[in-house]
């Protein structure tokens, strides 16, 4: 029976009235469908009216874009760490709130000005950050660079047309193969608008021996004034350099040939301020001649430069100086350099006011009062608190001749003193700072050098203490200061790594900020590889990590 009744075929009605159920569906699901592009159209049109009414709607374009350029430049130092999270850049992500507020990003090319490749920005969103920058200078960051194919064509045929707009370059490598790389590719170029450069070689480097620099823009780059370098020879033949620096990196294993460092100083005659914190070769294979550098005004030299025995100013001549920096010297290379000053008097270090020594050691031997002498403009000094203190009872004891003999005192002109005191473990004092027995050699020392100086009429406009235990320390000296019933100024920052940076001559500046970036982005690579390298064991040998993304829903 059932078999029987499948077989009877539909008659002509039923078959009309399916067509007609058809008709009236698809006439009904048309209808839906406009319905719904009539409502989502009175809702966009409602949303607008809605954010009209808002108090930020009725900003000026102009005063908007002012405002999305002070989010774009809010904590720089922490853009790579919101890449390595997955978060969108400031720019892209202000595009994203409103049709208005898009338009406004869209029309303001500054906010396109800063590229990262090929860490952040890749091919697709390179185009698109040149094509929406319209012309606008342009902030650049490669790397940390890998050499992969890929990179070198898409910095060919994409980024190098735009070197002309450049006006800040950031070069990270990993290897001297990569840095070569870089370095090659700007080798004939020429960057008419680039300012600021800063050359960088992070990573596993295996061969030791010095890096190999090279030759940059030899077409010229006319404003450049501020260039940064890790301890690698880059020559950059333009006359308006006023900042060079050297950082440590990459390391003691490979030093800066005396001859890379002469040609890299030859190409900077008018340098004013020079930073060396790096290693230079003791010996050289041809002669190397001490650079003129009669425009430098302010020297920063660490310990690492004169630590196998080199003689610095047998490399630089620097006869204005006026801000002198030692960080971390040893007895020895501070004893040089102090004879050397000495015995160029009076043909140079005239003009020198500022000495600043960054945990130096001035070694078992008292100083020379010819040093003293050979610097008569000296305003600011900044030391380091030890029990000897060298310098302090030098200057003690020649103003105690000067007072017996009527004379006024080596220093004349002295009048800020920075002590660093985080190495002072002196007397045991009470919350007030009175101390429970005598005061140390130290603090007596101190105190009778400022009420000499009072004295003689001279006295300090500024005493500052610097370090964490620097309250404690201002306690006990004014507590002793006042038994004597003499004053001086003084000012507790107790805070000691900033205090520090800031007289080693670091300061918080571009540089800094492309520093932060490139220590996140090798910190995440690094944890990356060694997750792979804990995950191999124990996967598949068909495993990919793009499908597993892929299947859980992660993008890519």
């Amino acid at each position: 029976m059932a078999l029987a009744y499948l077989s009877i075929p539909p008659s002509e009605n039923t078959q009309d009235e399916l067509a007609q159920l058809t008709t009236q569906i698809s006439a009904l699901q048309s209808s839906h469908d406009e319905l719904a592009r009539v409502m989502k159209n009175l809702r966009v049109r409602a949303a607008r009216i809605q954010n009209s009414r808002a108090a930020v709607s009725r900003l000026p374009s102009d005063v908007l874009a002012l405002i999305f350029e002070e989010c774009r430049q809010t904590n720089p130092q922490w853009t790579g760490v919101l890449c390595l999270l997955g978060q969108l850049p400031m720019e892209v992500r202000l595009s994203h709130v409103s049709s208005q507020w898009r338009d406004v990003a869209l029309s303001t090319p500054r906010l396109w000005s800063s590229i990262r490749f090929p860490f952040e920005h890749r091919e697709d969103s390179l185009v698109e950050y040149l094509e929406r920058s319209r012309g606008s200078l342009l902030d650049v960051y490669l790397g940390p660079w890998a050499k992969y194919p890929n990179l070198e064509r898409t910095l060919t045929t994409v980024l190098m047309p735009h070197v002309g707009r450049f006006r800040q370059l950031v070069l990270e490598a990993v290897s001297r193969e990569t840095l070569n790389t870089l370095l090659s590719a700007f080798q004939d170029q020429s960057a008419p608008a680039l300012r600021r450069l800063r050359v960088m070689c992070r990573g596993t480097i295996v061969t030791p021996g010095p890096m190999t620099g090279a030759s940059i823009f030899s077409k010229g780059a006319p404003l450049l004034t501020d260039v940064r370098l890790d301890n690698i020879p880059v020559i950059v033949p333009s006359a308006g350099i006023t900042l060079l620096s050297f950082s440590a990196y990459p390391g003691p294993q490979f030093p800066m040939s005396r001859e890379g460092f002469y040609r890299t100083l030859v190409a900077c005659p008018l340098l004013t301020t020079l930073h060396l914190r790096g290693f230079i070769e003791l010996g050289s294979q041809t002669p190397v001649y001490p650079v003129p550098l009669p425009q430098l005004r302010e020297l920063v030299v660490n310990g690492r430069v004169l630590g196998n025995g080199l003689r610095l100013f047998d490399l630089i001549s620097t006869p204005n100086l006026e801000v002198l920096i030692l960080e971390d010297v040893k007895a020895h290379a501070l004893a040089w350099i102090h004879r050397y000053i000495a015995c160029s008097y009076p043909h140079a270090f005239q003009a020198l006011r500022t000495i600043r020594y960054i945990r130096c050691d001035f070694g078992g031997a008292d100083m020379d009062v010819h040093f003293l002498r050979a610097t008569p403009s000296v305003s600011e000094l900044v030391l380091s608190v030890d029990k000897h203190m060298r310098l302090i009872r030098l200057l003690n004891n020649s103003d105690k001749q000067a007072a017996v003999c009527g004379c006024s005192p080596m220093w004349p002109n002295l009048r800020t003193i920075t002590l660093h005191t985080q190495g002072y473990a002196g007397s045991v004092t009470v919350g007030t700072g009175v101390p429970l027995n005598e005061p140390s050699l130290t603090m007596a020392l101190l105190q009778d050098f400022i009420a000499c100086r009072n004295m003689l009429g001279r006295p300090l406009e500024t005493l500052l203490f610097k370090g964490h235990n620097a309250t404690p320390f201002n306690n006990e000296f004014l507590w002793g200061l006042n038994q004597m019933k003499q004053f001086v100024p003084t000012e507790v920052d107790p805070w000691p790594m900033p205090g520090i940076l800031a007289d080693s001559g670091y300061t918080f500046d571009w540089a800094a900020t492309a520093e932060a970036y490139s220590t996140q982005l090798r910190q995440f690579l690094s944890q990356v590889s060694a997750v792979r390298q804990q995950m191999v064991p124990v996967l598949p040998p068909n495993f990919n990590i793009q499908h597993l993304r892929r299947r859980i829903g992660v993008p890519t």
